[in-house]
């Protein structure tokens, strides 16, 4: 009787330890807990430009928004967003210094010289993002997300700001800033492609992630900027790298 009773007893504890695992494993994969949620999210922004070359440098920027998850089938979700942001990008470029050398015999020469001349370009404005995403639940309050999608930028604001230089003439040529958008300039839509990874902790969130351009964020152009035309002969796309925290309503 004593080795029936024991025989049962562990018997359910298996039988328990079983529908608890079974239990955890649906949640991972399909949680009937799964809810739409609001999120709000801050983010750094580290933007390169595609087919940018030495011209052009990574610049840190940011973005900040809000997000609406929606579940869709077991643990896929689709969560689109919208942001503010503001991203910049490095600039230089060369100038020809052009001076004039007279020998003791009065004959003069024409001389070049080049020196660098650096630069920003900024853009503003709205991010809206349309990730769709699956999240492994390992516990009630433990999440890790992969998630991918389309982005849309809608800039607002496009200037190219030109940083102070002195010539090797000693020649002080002031900064100066111009509208980058129009013809052969900045475009105020370009679309870009998504993906990463998250981590959410009860109702906090993290995520590291990047943005590839799909479309052209500029054209090649040739901008007066002070008393240089600037020559930005390159159709460049937008790339991201995101590193972003929030809080899951």
């Amino acid at each position: 009787m004593i080795d029936m009773k024991k025989t049962l007893a562990i018997l359910l504890v298996g039988a328990a330890s079983s529908v608890m695992g079974a239990g955890a494993q649906s949640y991972m994969f399909d949680n009937p807990e799964n809810r739409t949620f609001f999120g709000v999210r801050a983010g750094l922004d580290v933007s390169s430009a595609a087919n940018g070359g030495a011209m052009f440098s990574n610049k840190p920027g940011f973005s900040i928004g809000a997000v609406y998850d929606i579940p869709v089938l077991a643990n896929f979700y689709f969560e689109p967003g919208l942001y503010l942001f503001y991203n910049t990008f490095g600039t230089v470029h060369l100038e020809n210094y052009e001076y004039t050398i007279v020998d003791p015999e009065g004959n003069s020469s024409e001389f070049y010289k080049l020196y660098q001349v650096d630069g920003t370009l900024r853009n503003f404005g709205f991010r809206i993002p349309m990730n769709f995403g699956y999240h492994f639940d390992f516990a009630d309050d433990l999440s890790v997300h992969v998630f991918t999608g389309p982005q849309l930028n809608l800039g607002l604001v496009a200037r190219y700001h030109q940083n102070e230089v002195i010539t090797p003439g000693d020649e002080v040529v002031k900064s100066t800033s111009v509208d980058a958008f129009g013809t052969g300039g900045f475009k105020h839509i370009d679309l870009q492609w998504n993906f990463g990874v998250g981590l959410t902790y009860q109702r906090y969130y993290m995520s590291l992630g990047g943005s590839v351009g799909v479309t052209r964020m500029k054209s090649a152009s040739v901008i007066q900027a002070g008393p240089y035309e600037v020559d930005l002969r390159r159709n460049i796309r937008r790339n991201l790298f995101n590193i972003s925290v929030g809080y899951n309503f």
